[in-house]
């Protein structure tokens, strides 16, 4: 029983990470890239990977934990596809800052992509962490 109340505590932090780290997106790395006229082409796709493609991801994992919040056996399909996504999305932004930072060295907004970046992987390790004690629990 106590394996299952840290399980959900777990991914309903590793959710709020996503939101988080998608409001900090919008709000603060997408307006910096603006700032920037050799990054304003990328401002679209910047905030499809770094603002709506996660908080789709979160709303379709909250959606789906709270619906079966008392069965934690059926979520962990969608805990394993929602942590390979969202662990995807934080190398692929990793790799975006990367290469501004090393060709334009725009350290304004590529720190904060670099911190997105990791809260994403954060949130996806512990993701992968409670979809493990899941299993573990209910084995």
């Amino acid at each position: 029983m106590a394996k299952e109340s840290t399980a959900r505590l777990m991914v309903y932090v590793g959710i709020g990470l996503v939101i988080a780290g998608a409001v900090f997106s919008a709000f603060v790395v997408i307006p910096r890239m603006e700032m920037h006229p050799e990054s304003i082409d990328s401002v679209p796709s910047a905030w499809f990977f770094c603002a709506i493609i996660p908080l789709i991801v979160a709303a379709f994992l909250l959606a789906c934990f709270i619906q079966n919040r008392h069965n934690l056996e059926r979520i962990g399909c969608v805990l394993i596809l929602g942590e390979v996504l969202i662990i995807l999305l934080s190398l692929a932004i990793a790799k975006q800052a990367g290469w501004y930072l090393e060709q334009y060295r725009f350290y304004d907004f590529t720190t904060p992509e670099f911190i997105c970046a990791g809260v994403y992987l954060i949130a996806g390790i512990l993701l992968i962490i409670a979809s493990v004690k899941i299993k573990r629990s209910t084995s």
